[in-house]
């Protein structure tokens, strides 16, 4: 059986600055009153409003292997996780398992909480009688296509 790869390699800080958010509108002429919606044409895109709940709990990680890719995250993959949120069922958690930190599916295995991959390389793990620590919850992913 192959031993699990690192799963992380870069934590990043927060920083707050707005990016700007094209125009995505044309016209074909005018005609009429304005429009009260051209008060938000010039606006920007603020990824960390959007993407991050609670600042002061939220950290950056680079996911690193394949173990995930099922799930949608891939090597170099950007992961925003939330420290403050209470884990679930079905979750993808940060965690140090056995001294390792892994990036994997909270789930019920064979009745018993698990943290699974979706790669089958990589068996379910176990959650009773480990050491086990929860860093946050994944509350998204941001995957770049072009580098």
């Amino acid at each position: 059986m192959p031993s699990q790869p690192a799963h992380v390699a870069t934590a990043w800080p927060l920083t707050f600055q707005p990016l700007a958010f094209p125009a995505l509108y044309a016209r074909a002429g005018f005609s009429g009153f304005p429009s009260p919606a051209q008060d938000y044409e010039q606006r920007t895109l603020d990824l960390n409003t959007r993407l991050i709940k609670n600042p002061t709990q939220t950290f950056y990680l680079t996911a690193t292997g394949d173990s995930m890719e099922g799930w949608g995250i891939f090597h170099n993959d950007l992961l925003v996780v939330d420290r403050s949120l209470e884990p679930r069922l079905g979750h993808i958690l940060v965690a140090m398992f056995d001294g390792e930190v892994l990036i994997k599916r909270y789930a019920l295995y064979q009745g018993r909480p698990h943290l699974c991959s979706a790669h089958p390389l990589y068996p379910p793990l176990a959650l009773a009688n480990t050491d086990c620590q929860l860093w946050g919850v994944v509350r998204a992913v941001i995957h770049e296509y072009v580098s």
